[in-house]
């Protein structure tokens, strides 16, 4: 007995070091978990939540609203994630502006079973909760953006290039006003080719096949292994790339997007690509290149850190279109 109490104060102990820990590094970092009203886990649609960060200021008669999308290559990763520090100086300087923002969880893949194309319609569903809350929430849905962060950028941009009948949903297509990319990818067949998913491909080849099916990302994302059916795999990349959907029949929004050059994970050539497209269509598009950034910004030195901070807050703002006066 005495074994087992020991035990139990010891796990308490840890229990209060990691609490601590968490709380430190969240209000040591100015979380926005930690910074002025935050509602938790809403149901938007069946499956999934959301979280509401409002206003630490009141700046508008309705308010603007911003939608996050984590990252997590749509494997892993929650919505809570919208407090680790890579964006929280954005995320408070938007809410110190009079900015709302939601981040919602969404689809992650799971063994034999694809994310897709569940993640995305999670995003459209999302946005059309918003549509119908718009009124209680105070929402100005003349000012409604789009961010996002790798898998979360790619959502993103899904949302804002296709439309929800593409997707056999009913929703009228909603107007997204911007969105920010931040190193997401746009064309999934040749994100699926890329140097690094070779070498991680070369790599599984040795191992056993009950290690290798749970490690092998391509399966996973396509639900199916895609050396086998080529054809298909590029019928499914090409369905869920948000490249794609880009021609000018298309209403395409303001894009801001941000990309650190020496990015292993997703080329810096796809942003590029992306760039260029939008300005084939004559849409506003911002480029914004990181030198010697790796994804998820590492190796990028604290003046970068704010320099992305100021461009996602400065191009959101730049978005504003003030409602129209009475006669």
């Amino acid at each position: 007995m005495k074994k087992i109490k020991k035990f139990g104060i010891a796990l308490g102990l840890i229990a209060c070091v990691v609490i601590a820990g968490l709380i430190w590094f969240f209000v040591g970092n100015k979380a926005p978990i930690t910074q002025g009203n935050v509602d938790f886990h809403i149901r938007y649609n069946s499956d999934q939540r959301l979280d509401i960060y409002h206003p630490t200021k009141s700046k508008y008669k309705k308010t603007p609203v911003v939608l996050f999308f984590h990252g997590g290559a749509w494997i892993t990763g929650r919505k809570e994630s919208i407090n680790l520090n890579r964006f929280n100086g954005a995320i408070n300087n938007l809410r110190d502006a009079g900015y709302l923002v939601i981040s919602p969880e969404y689809t992650l893949a799971e063994e034999g079973k694809t994310p897709f194309p569940d993640c995305i319609v999670d995003g459209f569903d999302c946005i059309h909760w918003i549509e119908q809350h718009a009124d209680s929430l105070n929402i100005d849905l003349n000012n409604f953006g789009l961010i996002g962060e790798s898998a979360g950028a790619h959502i993103a941009m899904m949302n804002a290039y296709s439309k929800p009948e593409d997707f056999e949903l009913s929703y009228a297509p909603t107007s997204v006003d911007y969105v920010v990319d931040v190193y997401g990818p746009n064309d999934l067949w040749g994100l699926y080719h890329t140097q690094l998913v070779d070498s991680i491909e070369h790599v599984l080849d040795k191992l056993p096949e009950s290690i290798r099916v749970s490690l092998d990302l391509p399966q996973q994302l396509f639900g199916f292994n895609p050396e086998e059916d080529p054809i298909r795999a590029r019928m499914f990349a090409d369905k869920f790339s948000p490249f794609g959907y880009l021609n000018a029949h298309t209403n395409v929004p303001p894009t801001c997007i941000i990309h650190g050059d020496a990015d292993i994970l997703v080329p810096i050539e796809q942003s590029k690509k992306l760039h260029a497209k939008l300005k084939d269509l004559e849409v506003k598009s911002e480029l914004r290149i990181l030198p010697e950034v790796n994804h998820a910004f590492q190796g990028a030195s604290d003046e970068q850190k704010e320099q992305i901070q100021r461009w996602i807050t400065d191009f959101v703002q730049k978005q504003y279109v003030a409602p129209a006066k009475k006669e």
